[in-house]
């Protein structure tokens, strides 16, 4: 099941899944398919006027993050149970599923992160650079430190799995109102 909220571009509205969380400060305009048990935080711009967003089940955009792409050159695709830190920009990537996006990280056009990645904080990845699945990554521009460990794995589980919990903590309270 969807709901029409967010704007429309072209005649073109987001799909939202109602199990999403959507805050009132987010932005989400156009060609934008959020799934189920999705959360999108404060200050949130998803702005599918040059292409299409997709984000996964399970994911979570972080406060003052902003989510684009380049027409014509690339669409912006999160996976499942992804978190993207604040104040992160991805700008016409691919992010693999079970990823870890750092605060403040830069993803560019046609960069594709593997699943099972950790991307360090203010990690900058250029474009069209492949990270292979499983890598912790970190710099500006990215290098891969080693492969993701248990402690990274475990912070890439329980990010996701808290944003989820607190979505539906804030859902309720507004459902309350």
């Amino acid at each position: 099941m969807s709901q029409r909220r967010g704007e429309p571009f072209k005649g073109v509205w987001p799909t939202i899944h109602e199990s999403a969380w959507i805050h009132e400060s987010a932005v989400v305009i156009g060609d934008v398919t959020i799934g189920p048990d999705v959360s999108v935080w404060p200050n949130v711009t998803l702005r599918g006027d040059e292409g299409r967003i997709v984000i996964g089940a399970g994911s979570n955009i972080q406060d003052g993050s902003t989510v684009h792409m380049t027409g014509g050159e690339s669409d912006t695709l999160v996976g499942a149970r992804v978190t993207v830190g604040h104040n992160c920009i991805l700008h016409g990537c691919v992010i693999g599923d079970d990823v870890l996006v750092g605060m403040g990280s830069l993803i560019m056009d046609n960069a594709r992160i593997g699943d099972g990645c950790y991307v360090g904080g203010g990690t900058l990845v250029t474009p069209n650079k492949v990270v292979e699945p499983g890598q912790f990554i970190l710099g500006n521009p990215h290098r891969v430190l080693r492969p993701v460990g248990e402690r990274e794995r475990g912070w890439i589980d329980y990010a996701w799995k808290h944003y989820v919990e607190t979505a539906r903590a804030y859902a309720a309270r507004d459902a309350a109102k």
